[in-house]
């Protein structure tokens, strides 16, 4: 019993140790707090930028309505988009109308069909194939 109350207070002894000891290894080492050559000590500061030069006065003045103040090749363009979209709504409106397609007279899926109309020609269908049929005509 002694053996195991021996290793066992080893085994508390080496952790109590390595609590109560400085760090060891590749992960100990801390990063030095000296200043390295690099490092600037004081804080960068900017310079000011040059001062812009003021422009002169004017030698002369010019009243506002001898100046344009919008390029004359813009207010052409313009101009001509305006005059465009004005012909186009003017042969809108001055276009011939085109009448609706009449329905031929003859065409019995394009005009207005009733049951009635229908089942006649059913009929008529239903006698020719049996004259067909009655005469021995193929088709």
């Amino acid at each position: 019993m002694s053996q195991f109350s021996a290793a066992l207070f080893r085994a508390a002894l080496g952790l109590l140790r390595a609590l109560f000891s400085p760090p060891r290894g590749r992960h100990a080492r801390r990063r030095s707090t000296r200043v390295r050559r690099y490092a600037d000590p004081k804080p960068a500061t900017r310079p000011l930028p040059p001062a812009v030069p003021r422009l002169a006065e004017p030698r002369e003045t010019f009243p506002a309505d001898d100046v344009a103040l919008v390029r004359p090749y813009y207010t052409a363009h313009e101009q001509a988009r305006i005059q465009a979209a004005a012909t186009a709504r003017l042969e809108q409106w001055a276009a011939p109308r085109i009448p609706k397609p009449r329905v031929p007279e003859g065409d019995l899926l394009a005009s207005p069909v009733t049951f009635e109309d229908l089942a006649q020609v059913t009929r008529q269908w239903i006698a020719q194939q049996e004259k067909k049929q009655a005469t021995g005509v193929r088709g």
